[in-house]
């Protein structure tokens, strides 16, 4: 998948910051307790951090950039409560979005939680980063394609 050619495509909107170094990369793939799909590595490398629309709820996505997503790996609330679910960003609000890898099979599910809510308030909004990367910079009643 050619990400950058998908969120430049004209009628995707999307707000990037500068693309994450190698080193930094290189830093997130250190601290990762699991390794991460390369399709998000390529999103951090096009932007590191950055937001938009998305055509799935929670219909806004906040992208966290590399350092926000290395401290996630650390945060003992997060361990304690969210042992098997890697974050990546959010909507800006209560809903947070992360890989759920309790099934242990790739690729993992994407998953919109309510952190105060816990675990079981877990809904897989993609079945596969790919298929959440689709609907990144899409309005809600906009084709996914």
């Amino acid at each position: 998948m050619n990400l950058r050619a998908l969120l430049n495509q004209s009628n995707r909107r999307w707000h990037s910051r500068i693309g994450a170094s190698e080193e930094e990369i290189a830093r997130l793939l250190a601290a990762s307790p699991l390794p991460l799909p390369d399709e998000l590595l390529e999103f951090l490398r096009f932007s590191n951090g950055g937001e938009g629309p998305l055509a799935l709820a929670p219909l806004i996505f906040v992208l966290d950039n590399v350092e926000r997503i290395v401290q996630s790996f650390d945060d003992p609330f997060l361990l304690e409560e969210f042992p098997d679910f890697l974050f990546f960003g959010g909507n800006g609000g209560l809903e947070t979005i992360a890989f759920d890898t309790r099934g242990g099979m790739t690729p993992w599910p994407v998953v919109m939680i309510d952190q105060i809510a816990g675990p079981e308030s877990a809904v897989t909004i993609a079945p596969s980063f790919d298929a959440f990367i689709e609907a990144v910079g899409l309005e809600p009643l906009d084709d996914v394609t």
